[in-house]
């Protein structure tokens, strides 16, 4: 697997480039003796998603304040907006599973107990800790990152506002029966463009 990561070379998850990748196997071994950086404690996560899970392609394993905060306070992450982010409701109707150890997940024993919770979900929410996303390609697993990254803000500010009421039973059912017309919105393809660009001009 290719992994950021870790040592006294790296400038951090935010500042990442191609040369902080690193090439290990699945059980969290440098495949690259030159490199000066190593994979992280973490990448047993990584590790035993991919040895578990053949569709699995892309994983994001990180640590969003929204994500930490909400999940501290037990605010779940409902369904309150509808067509404003569709993807970001339909991560929220499905519902997130909750790994409640906020330790971070060195031991193949925990990450194993969090796969248990996680099932065949695509996201796991680690109380108190983040989040790990998987994806049929990195791209995918990014764009399900951000969406609940959102998601989870947009929760976390209904909350400080009081009683906001999730999205109607009804429209969730019709969202999910209804076929889509394939006009407008784009795929993950568009997504992944627009925050490319995002990036640029930040």
């Amino acid at each position: 697997m290719l992994i950021r990561g870790r040592g006294k070379a790296e400038t951090g998850l935010l500042f990442t480039k191609p040369s902080d990748v690193v090439f290990a196997d699945f059980d969290g071994r440098t495949l690259e003796m030159k490199s000066i950086l190593k994979p992280p404690n973490e990448s047993v996560i990584h590790g035993e998603l991919y040895k578990a899970r053949r569709d699995v392609r892309g994983i994001v394993h990180a640590h969003p304040a929204s994500i930490v905060l909400t999940s501290m306070a037990g605010i779940e992450l409902r369904p309150i907006f509808g067509g404003y982010d569709p993807r970001g409701m339909r991560i929220a109707i499905k519902g997130i599973p909750i790994y409640q150890s906020s330790l971070t997940l060195h031991d193949i024993k925990h990450v194993h107990e969090m796969m248990e919770v996680m099932g065949d979900n695509d996201i796991c929410v680690l109380r108190g800790h983040g989040v790990v996303v998987c994806g049929s390609t990195v791209e995918d697993a990014t764009i399900k990152a951000i969406k609940l990254d959102h998601l989870a803000s947009l929760n976390l500010q209904a909350a400080m506002l009081g009683n906001v009421a999730s999205i109607s039973q009804e429209d969730q059912h019709v969202f999910l029966t209804r076929k889509s017309t394939g006009m407008g919105g784009g795929g993950p393809e568009t997504l992944w463009r627009f925050y490319c660009e995002w990036l640029k001009k930040g």
